[in-house]
C-alpha cells in the first residue's frame, strides 16, 4: 500500500509539473522543444527593436504604462535583461539580414519567466515588407473557468506557438512552415518580427484569443512596471548569408545572373536540393543541381534556395 501511495503521489506531482495538454513539455523534459541560449543553432541575434508599451493593467489607466527596460535590452544574446511590453504592448524587430524558411525551426523568442510554470505569453508575427504581418497559428489549452492570478501557473504542454512558453534562458522556437502561404509573405526573406503581449484576462471585454477563437488565460493582473510579456532576446537560426550549422563553410558560385535559359551552380559541398521561389511564394523544385534549365520559368525575380546536408543559402535571381 505504501508503494502504491508513493506512485500515486509521484503521478499527481508529475501532472502538476507538466499539465494535461498535448504539446511539448517544459525545458528539460523529454520531448521539449525549448532551445537554450547557448545552442549552436543560433547564428545571430536581433539588434534593432521598436517598442510600443501597453498599460500596466488594461482596465486601470491610473497605473500608467509598463516601464521596465528599454528596446536595447532586447538586443543581443539572451541574458535575462528585458524590456516589458505591458498589457497588449508590442515590439517590432527590423532584421539586419533576412530570416528564411529553412529546415526545422527558423528563430526562437526568449522571455524571463522565473519558473517553468510562471509564464507570460505573447503572439508572434512576421513580415517580408514591414507592412503586412502574419501571425503564427497559436493554441491555448489552459482552462478558462477561472482567471490565472498574478503569480499563477501555466503549463507548457497546454501552449503552442506562443512566445513565453519556456522560462528564462530557454527560447520558444518558431517554424515559418506553420504560417499559411500567402502572396503577401515571402517566407524566404523575412525582414520583420513582431511580438504582441497576450492580455491574459478572460473577461470578454479584454480577452485575447488563440487561432481557434478561445480566450487565452495567463497571469493577470500584473499591476507593476514589468507588466506583460518581458522580451529578452530573439535568436535567429536561418539567416540569409550565414551558415545555419557551424560546419564546413559553404562556397557557392551562381551564374549567369540575370539568366535566360540555363543557370549554373558550382558548390564546394554536395547539394541536396535546389528550389526557386517567386514573389507570390510559389516553389519550383529542380532535380539537376548543377546546370539547370530555367527556360520554363516566367520572366521576373526569384529567390533561389540551395540546400546541402547541413546548411542552406538563399540568393536572388533575375530571370530574363
Amino acid at each position: 500500500m505504501k508503494n502504491t501511495i508513493q506512485i500515486l503521489c509521484f503521478s499527481f506531482l508529475t501532472q502538476i509539473a507538466l499539465g494535461q495538454g498535448s504539446f511539448a513539455p517544459s525545458a528539460g523534459q523529454t520531448g521539449s522543444t525549448a532551445m537554450h541560449k547557448d545552442s549552436s543553432s543560433f547564428v545571430a541575434w536581433i539588434d534593432r527593436c521598436t517598442v510600443r508599451r501597453g498599460l500596466q493593467q488594461i482596465n486601470d489607466t491610473s497605473l500608467g504604462f509598463a516601464n521596465v527596460g528599454d528596446s536595447s535590452d532586447a538586443f543581443g544574446k539572451a541574458d535575462g535583461t528585458t524590456v516589458s511590453l505591458g498589457d497588449g504592448g508590442e515590439a517590432i524587430m527590423e532584421l539586419s539580414q533576412p530570416v528564411f524558411n529553412g529546415p526545422g525551426y527558423d528563430f526562437a523568442v526568449f522571455e524571463n519567466g522565473f519558473t517553468a510554470t510562471f509564464l507570460e505569453l505573447a503572439f508572434v508575427e512576421v513580415s517580408s515588407n514591414g507592412i503586412d504581418f502574419f501571425r503564427f497559428p497559436s493554441t491555448s489549452q489552459t482552462q478558462v473557468v477561472s482567471q490565472v492570478g498574478t503569480f499563477g501557473n501555466l503549463f507548457a504542454t497546454e501552449i503552442h506557438n506562443l512566445a513565453g512558453k519556456y522560462h528564462v534562458n530557454y527560447g520558444t522556437p518558431f517554424d515559418l512552415d506553420e504560417i499559411p502561404d500567402t502572396g503577401l509573405l515571402n517566407k524566404f526573406a523575412i525582414t520583420h518580427i513582431k511580438i504582441i503581449d497576450v492580455i491574459g484576462k478572460i473577461n470578454e471585454s479584454f480577452s485575447t484569443f488563440d487561432s481557434s477563437g478561445k480566450a487565452i488565460n495567463d497571469p493577470w493582473p500584473t499591476p507593476f512596471g514589468s507588466s506583460g510579456f518581458d522580451l529578452d532576446a530573439i535568436g535567429l537560426i536561418h539567416v540569409n548569408g550565414i551558415n545555419s550549422v557551424k560546419q564546413e563553410k559553404l562556397v557557392l558560385s551562381i551564374f549567369p545572373n540575370p539568366a535566360h535559359d540555363f543557370l549554373t551552380i558550382e558548390s564546394n559541398l554536395p547539394i541536396s536540393q535546389v528550389q526557386f521561389i517567386d514573389l507570390t511564394g510559389r516553389v519550383f523544385d529542380y532535380q539537376n543541381h548543377r546546370k539547370i534549365d530555367i527556360s520554363g520559368l516566367n520572366s521576373g525575380v526569384y529567390f533561389v534556395r540551395i540546400t546541402t546536408n547541413s546548411q542552406s543559402y538563399v540568393t536572388k535571381l533575375v530571370k530574363k
